[in-house]
């Protein structure tokens, strides 16, 4: 480990290496994804404080507690009107407390990565599984993935490393199997220290994500499984949509990789939208 920015803490040197070349990148006009996953409690937004502040120290960027969010709706408004960020999504702190709330929070969140390539944000999603994350953000978007354990069960601050290769690997192999073979398909290892109270206000942080968390129950609803049906209809839809008017060229079976679906049925979820949206029609 290698003692790193301003704030003098300890970070591995291939993880480093890997941020070094993603500030490489923002010099080329292009963003970066990280993706963050493992257990609750197992040390995902510790590390992420830790990679964000790094990545803003090489890249001669501000992150501070503001650049870090809970409502996906805020962040979006603040990637939409804005470059050259620092950004944390920390879904993992409310825990996937809705599955419905994430469907359509994933839906909105790919359709900003459709049109916020340019910005060159350095964005860092938090989330208890990878595979909740659709094909598009998991192999196309993404540019790593750090998966943080506990070794043994007990020693925390431990994580594994998967770049584009792997992380592809990783994740299609879920999808044959429904395993999870973290230990099958990685670039390196590595552990962390505390860097949260190093690199932003840990009580702001946490009164921050307290009210996310009370204000998501007061919103969080009960949802029949016709609505539920609907709800995916519909922001299929919206998304197919955003595709006609954003990348009218984009590839059919490239489409289908954002809604996870067959290319054949692309025209079906559409016309559902359609009907959807003018039930006049």
């Amino acid at each position: 480990m290698v003692v790193v920015t301003d704030k003098k803490y300890y970070m591995d040197n291939f993880l480093v290496k890997k941020l070094d070349l993603m500030a490489d990148r923002t010099e080329k006009k292009m963003d970066n994804l990280i993706l963050i996953d493992g257990d609750e409690g197992q040390g995902k937004s510790n590390l992420a404080m830790g990679v964000a502040h790094y990545f803003a120290w090489k890249a001669k960027r501000s992150f501070n507690v503001d650049n870090v969010f809970f409502d996906l709706d805020k962040l979006i408004d603040f990637a939409k009107d804005t470059e050259d960020k620092v950004i944390v999504w920390d879904e993992g702190a409310l825990g996937g407390m809705a599955a419905e709330w994430w469907k359509k929070n994933q839906i909105e969140f790919v359709k900003l990565l459709m049109i916020a390539r340019k910005k060159r944000h350095f964005i860092v999603i938090c989330i208890p599984k990878f595979f909740k994350l659709n094909e598009y953000l998991v192999v196309d978007r993404s540019i790593g993935l750090l998966h943080v354990y506990a070794r043994n069960e007990i020693e925390r601050g431990r994580f594994v490393y998967y770049g584009k290769s792997n992380k592809e690997k990783l994740f299609y192999n879920w999808r044959r199997t429904k395993q999870r073979n973290y230990k099958r398909y990685y670039d390196f290892r590595g552990s962390f220290l505390e860097y949260l109270p190093k690199v932003i206000d840990e009580a702001a942080y946490e009164a921050k994500k307290d009210d996310a968390i009370m204000n998501f129950k007061k919103v969080a609803p009960k949802i029949t499984d016709a609505a539920k049906a609907k709800i995916r209809r519909e922001f299929d839809g919206e998304v197919l949509s955003a595709f006609e008017e954003y990348f009218p060229e984009f590839p059919k079976k490239d489409r289908a990789k954002v809604l996870n679906i067959a290319p054949q049925h692309l025209s079906r979820r559409l016309e559902s939208y359609s009907k959807l949206s003018n039930p006049n029609s």
